[in-house]
């Protein structure tokens, strides 16, 4: 038979709403820290697998990459004002201001200093080469300062006319790199304290930068220009001004382009001064960083955000609103890694992983549902927007795992209710997002209840039911079953289920530290639950209608919508209807579920017996019978003349008697109906005539069939059974 319209219903609803979470859902850090100030500085090794910072808060912090726990921090009683890592992460140099002025630096493995050095002033930049054998210091002293990791005296240091804000150093540490409020760009060689070669901008030079080979020098200015120059000239090969203030400049390992920080994001290459791109953010940006190819350009603004650009192209990847100013940005070689900080509602450093996670959308599951031993058609696909799909996986909550391709079919489900999800595999290694949706079936035994009610937000006095959402041609949301309550007066209900016919389960948890829902068998006692938590919990009400509002509670706690684990909606006032259909319309269009429903079921098999003869107005016994492999026989069904008209009916057996007043031939149907709601027939041939032998039954008889008939009927009904019909 055809599955209930019902049912192609709801499979239809799902797949409509599976189209439609496509978009790519916001992009989140992989983990944020909360400092106990502000973060003024962050670097990162080159694998990025260690993240270096320090802040106001006087600590500098190292973690990996794989946890939001610090590997160790160091207190240093004065802020940090800058900190740099070397390429492979086994050196940390830190830089701090009032009252310490001190140059630290650190073995990865312990948070003791190898040593430290006392500057005359605030340090506010420091640089270390990729192999931390040499460390560059700028300070507030006039100072740059270069050091051997070996030791804490400087290996020499420079005076210059003024403060020393941005100090960089090249990957062998050949070459450094330094500018300040002395309006100058200088270039050092590690062997002598007497620059190369300093040039004079317009206002002071707030950053610089180095290629990893030394030969490009990259240099911002609140002049409002970006420099760039060739080590061994101290003529710019070019200059570009914003208009604003340029804040921070960093440049790829072979020179080959330049990112800028100013009013807007800057991207230049390095054979033109004009801008390949620029990108306007809502405010200042003062933090920018270049992967070592140049792909990748993470920036951190005053608008609140981290970005994250590919250099073909000024949209951002995507980007991330933090609580407050973005001091900080670094990452990773590769660009896989990307870490930031700053003026935070929480004082965070943040990790993001730059791969975009792929996406996988279920296009069709057909058909759904389907009767057990039908080819059921599975298609997905699959996107990536940085990448390619390289894998594919099916898996049902019943069966396990069901395929590894794109498309494919089967037709050996196991009966049930299966929870069919999809995700796919990009060439990184990542694996789409898959919800864990539910869908559970139910008993509604001794239950009280029959629905739920939402108060309306509008309308205090009017109340939307679970008809009304049928009515309006959705799916029911929310069912509540009772095992015990009566009036719950003074009572603890104790709830069986919260359940959804819909793809998944949605329950209500009260934030109160109070649970209700189907994760709990008794509810806390919440009379004493005083007027502080006041707010509308969704009214229930019995079979007879009667609203059961509050269960002798003295006010209603504060509940939350929870979706597959996560909280969708929360609040202490009231979520009207039409609130509630649209938190979940949004959380199913944000792409945040893609699993689907798909039932597996059986039919009945029906037994009708083998044929017979009778004599006229002699009862005939008719002993019929069903199976159901997935359930029980809920109705047993008799027409027993062949005119479509079912004249008995029981719901405990297919027992009965009937007598034929006329000789004739006649066809006896047997139909069944399961516990799903699902028929099947079966019939036989009933041959009346008054030559019959008795017209009882089989053994020609005008009565009730003989005792060793009965029996030979029972095996007969045992052979059927091995030999079903299709309805």
């Amino acid at each position: 038979m055809r599955p209930r319209p019902f049912l192609l219903l709801l499979a239809g609803v799902a797949l409509a709403l599976m189209a439609a979470g496509e978009a790519e859902a916001e992009r989140e850090p992989e983990w944020s820290y909360t400092a106990g100030d502000s973060v003024i500085s962050i670097a990162i090794s080159a694998d990025g697998e260690y993240i270096a910072a320090g802040g106001y808060d006087n600590k500098t912090y190292l973690f990996d990459k794989d946890s939001s726990t610090p590997l160790w921090s160091y207190e240093t009683g004065s802020g940090v004002y800058s900190v740099a890592i070397s390429a492979n992460g086994e050196y940390i140099v830190a830089g701090t201001g009032w009252p310490g002025f001190n140059v630290y630096l650190f073995d990865k493995d312990s948070s003791t200093p190898l040593w430290s050095y006392t500057t005359g002033d605030y340090v506010y930049s420091v640089a270390i080469s990729a192999d931390g054998e040499y460390i560059a210091a700028g300070s507030s002293d006039n100072k740059v300062y270069l050091f051997d990791k070996d030791g804490s005296t400087p290996l020499w240091n420079y005076t210059t006319g003024n403060q020393v804000f941005s100090v960089a150093i090249s990957a062998d540490g050949e070459y450094i790199a330094a500018g300040g409020y002395d309006n100058k760009t200088y270039l050092f060689d590690k062997d002598s304290s007497t620059p190369l070669w300093s040039y004079t901008t317009g206002y002071w030079v707030s950053s610089v930068a180095i290629s990893a080979d030394g030969e490009y020098i990259a240099a911002g200015s609140a002049d409002d220009k970006v420099y760039l120059f060739g080590k061994d000239s101290s003529t710019p090969l070019w200059s570009y001004e914003t208009g604003s203030d340029v804040w921070s400049v960093d440049i790829s390992a072979d020179g080959e382009f330049v990112a800028a920080g100013s009013d807007r994001v800057y991207f230049f290459d390095k054979d033109s001064s004009t801008p390949l791109w620029n990108y306007t953010t809502g405010n200042v940006v003062r933090s920018v960083a270049i992967s070592a190819d140049g792909k990748y350009i993470a920036a951190g603004s005053w608008d609140k955000k981290v970005y994250l650009f590919n250099k073909d192209n000024s949209a951002p990847l995507w980007s991330y609103t933090t609580g407050w100013y973005v001091r900080s940005v670094a990452i990773s070689a590769d660009g896989e890694y990307i870490a930031a900080g700053g003026w935070d509602s929480g004082d965070k450093v943040y990790l993001f992983n730059n791969n975009i996670r792929p996406t996988a959308t279920i296009d069709s599951i057909e058909p759904s549902p389907a009767e057990k031993g039908t080819t059921v058609f599975f298609n997905g696909s699959g996107a990536d927007s940085d990448g390619t799909i390289v894998g594919y996986q099916w898996e049902s909550s019943i069966d396990g795992e069901l395929s590894t391709e794109e498309d494919f079919s089967s037709n050996n489900l196991s009966l049930g209710h299966h929870t069919i999800t999809f995700r796919v595999q990009d060439n990184d290694g990542v694996w789409s997002t898959v919800s864990d949706v539910k869908v559970e079936t139910y008993e509604q035994s001794n239950s009280s209840l029959t629905g739920w009610r939402l108060q309306d937000s509008d309308n205090p006095d009017n109340y939307h039911d679970s008809a009304d959402y049928y009515e309006s041609g959705r799916p029911t949301l929310l069912e509540f079953f009772q095992t015990e309550c009566g009036h719950c007066n003074n009572q603890v209900p104790t709830m069986k289920d919260i359940h959804t016919d819909y793809i998944g389960r949605i329950d209500l948890l009260s934030i109160g530290g109070y649970q209700f829902g189907s994760n709990v068998d008794n509810l806390a006692d919440l009379r004493d639950f005083k007027s502080e938590h006041q707010a509308y919990w969704p009214h229930l009400y019995d079979s007879s209608g009667e609203l059961m509002s509050d269960y002798g509670f003295s006010s209603y706690p504060s509940f939350a919508l929870v979706v597959d684990g996560q909280i969708v909606w929360s609040g202490s006032g009231v979520i009207s209807y039409d609130g509630l259909a649209a938190v979940l319309d949004d959380y199913i269009d944000s792409g945040s579920w893609n699993a689907y429903s798909l039932w597996i079921y059986a039919v009945p098999v029906a037994i009708a017996g083998q044929d017979s003869t009778g004599t006229p107005g002699v009862p005939l016994q008719f002993s019929g019978a069903g199976t159901d492999e997935d359930g029980t026989i809920a109705k047993y069904e008799w027409d027993f003349d062949g005119d479509s008209v079912f004249e008995w009916s029981s719901t405990e057996n297919g027992l009965n008697t009937y007598i034929y007043n006329n000789e004739g031939t006649y066809t006896a149907v047997l139909r069944v109906t399961d516990n799903d709601g699902f028929t099947a027939t079966d019939s036989r041939v009933i041959t009346v005539s008054k030559a019959g032998a008795g017209g009882g039954g089989d053994d020609g008889g005008g009565g009730i069939p003989a005792p060793s008939l009965a029996a030979a009927v029972a095996a007969v009904a045992v052979i059927a059974l091995r030999r079903p019909r299709k309805p």
